[in-house]
């Protein structure tokens, strides 16, 4: 609670004032309401107290496998079952660090230099709670946008449960975590049934797990729900009985010790096809107002291919100064249909047998095409994880209109 006078609130009410508008617009920030604004989105990001929330910051820490350091949890780190569990986590980490992230942070800092300057707001549909790759390859943006089926779930009260159901939540988090530090996704079916078994019950501590072992703190977390009037609600996190119907989220803001910007990472529980995301829906408006977003696809199960994706394939085309994508995303006639400048890395290949009509021909010659001057890719995170054929195509939206 504040002790200062009116006149020196009026002056702190102004110098906000200015900052927002220096920054690109004027954010109107609430306890209850998100409006989806092209400003809303980057409100957490400018000139806010950077301060940790010690109890949600340790649970974070604690279901990442990193000590916390506090007497709450002294007596949980120290059961075998977590002992172990967090051995395993610092190992496939470390790997995976060194074989995919590290590489993927330098390749980044040098072939996307100007797509990281101008990114503000990376938009990752199909990402789930992949927060992981979002930070390497684009570190700088105040705020991250997370699409997924899954549910956003609660953080576990492990200090209330028994040994044997932390034992289940150990194992459950290392097979979705230690799975995806080996291939580098997820697998919706393998995520839904860890999901039901409810000790890991949504992508909240996943989100968490990636957020600590990047080294980031938390400053605090809300849940989102679609109000009457299209606008988004915030409430504070408190655990949750019940999953909501879809679409709804979670918003984090979290930060790096040391640094001065708040950043904030939204996931969306949601369906995206064309009969459950419709233009003017919630999510379609927020999206919509994200301004000029950065949007990132990987392993998306091609499904912007198809015509019943239309409404997400049209607003990423429509919105994005940016994509980033491997060739499950956006087939590549649209970019060039577009007038788009297209760059592409790595190697194109047949998609993987799971996966039947959506070979890209046109792509296929891109890549052969000795005129393309193709980069490398020195990282492998996608459905060839076995075989190690990657590819990336980053297109640039025209600054001049054709």
């Amino acid at each position: 609670m504040s002790t200062h006078d009116d006149r020196p609130k009026h002056k702190l009410r102004i110098l906000a004032f200015v900052l927002l508008l220096i920054a690109g617009g004027v954010a109107c920030r609430s306890d209850e309401k998100a409006p989806a604004t092209d400003s809303a989105p980057y409100a957490a990001a400018v000139a806010a107290p950077l301060s940790v929330d010690r109890a949600l910051d340790d649970r974070f820490a604690f279901i990442a496998g990193l000590a916390t350091g506090s007497p709450s949890y002294s007596v949980l780190e120290a059961e075998p079952a977590w002992r172990d569990y967090a051995k395993a986590a610092d190992k496939a980490w470390a790997e995976f660090e060194a074989a995919v992230l590290g590489p993927m942070r330098a390749w980044a800092a040098s072939d996307l230099a100007l797509a990281r300057e101008r990114t503000k707001t990376l938009f990752y549909p199909f990402g789930g709670p992949d927060l992981a790759t979002a930070q390497s390859l684009f570190p700088e943006q105040p705020v991250t946008v997370l699409l997924g089926l899954e549910p956003v779930g609660n953080l576990p009260e492990l200090d209330r449960s028994t040994p044997a159901a932390r034992t289940v939540f150990y194992t459950d988090m290392g097979a979705l975590v230690l799975d995806f530090l080996t291939r580098g996704y997820f697998i919706t079916k393998e995520m839904t049934d860890i999901y039901s078994r409810r000790e890991v019950d949504g992508a909240l501590p996943v989100i968490g797990f990636f957020l600590k072992r990047g080294g980031y703190a938390v400053a605090g977390v809300r849940r989102l729900a679609p109000a009457a009037d299209g606008t988004w609600t915030e409430t504070p996190y408190e655990h949750s009985a019940e999953r909501p119907h879809r679409p709804y989220g979670i918003r984090i803001d979290y930060f790096k010790p040391g640094e001065s910007l708040l950043r904030t990472v939204y996931y969306f529980s949601c369906d995206v096809e064309n009969r459950a995301f419709t233009a003017g829906s919630p999510l379609h408006s927020f999206l919509a107002g994200l301004g000029r977003p950065t949007t990132f696809i990987k392993a998306g199960s091609y499904l912007l291919h198809w015509d019943n994706f239309s409404t997400l394939r049209s607003l990423i085309l429509d919105r994005s100064l940016y994509v980033l994508e491997d060739d499950t995303a956006i087939p590549y006639r649209f970019f060039v249909r577009g007038g788009w400048g297209i760059t592409l890395f790595g190697r194109y290949a047949t998609p993987v047998k799971d996966f039947t009509n959506v070979e890209q021909l046109d792509l296929r010659a891109a890549y052969e095409d000795p005129e393309t001057k193709v980069r490398p890719l020195p990282f492998h995170f996608g459905y060839r994880w076995l075989t190690q054929v990657d590819n990336l195509l980053l297109a640039e939206r025209h600054r001049r209109p054709y």
